[in-house]
């Protein structure tokens, strides 16, 4: 997939983004001299787009490998009018770890961590049998296959249906699981 634009961010901005995305680990120096910048350009844009919440650098983890003994994956059809109280709700339990507002028969996707069987059946009964939930399904995932959260914006030619390019060399996916 060649990199896309980033119509909110200029030139520099989407470029900083870009490195970051692929390697999070990278120096503000390597990726001012990647970019033929001064650092104190790069740490200032970066600090910028970190404090504005553009962009979040984060170590990426496997939580079963990590010991989470229970990893579940629920698909959640809500009334519309609903959606909004419902998914507010549900963003603050601390065992709910990602949370998707969707268009389709399921238009909700709820990713939670639990302690035991017993701690995701009570979580279920407690969070998914609220009024507004018409009907869900979960999921205990028993082993995560791929897990991507680096992607690059797509291009009006990938729309299209173009076959993806190579990424450059020396800028391959480098995210590492624990």
């Amino acid at each position: 997939m060649k990199v896309g634009t980033y119509h909110q961010l200029d030139p520099v901005d989407q470029q900083i983004v870009d490195l970051l995305r692929t390697d999070g680990r990278l120096s503000y120096r390597e990726i001012a001299r990647r970019l033929e910048v001064s650092e104190s350009m790069v740490r200032k844009r970066a600090t910028k787009l970190l404090d504005s919440g553009w962009m979040r650098i984060l170590a990426i983890s496997d939580p079963l490998k990590l010991g989470v003994p229970i990893v579940a994956t629920t698909y959640a059809s809500v009334s519309p009018s609903a959606l909004e109280r419902v998914t507010n709700a549900l963003s603050r339990v601390e065992s709910v770890r990602y949370l998707a507002i969707g268009v389709g028969s399921h238009n909700l996707v709820v990713e939670s961590l639990h302690a035991s069987a017993e701690d995701l059946h009570e979580f279920i009964q407690r969070e998914l049998g609220k009024e507004g939930i018409v009907h869900c399904e979960t999921i205990q995932v028993v082993k995560i296959k791929k897990s991507v959260w680096d992607w690059p914006m797509p291009t009006e030619a990938d729309d299209r249906g173009a076959t993806a390019a190579a990424p450059a060399p020396g800028h391959a996916n480098r995210t590492t699981r624990s």
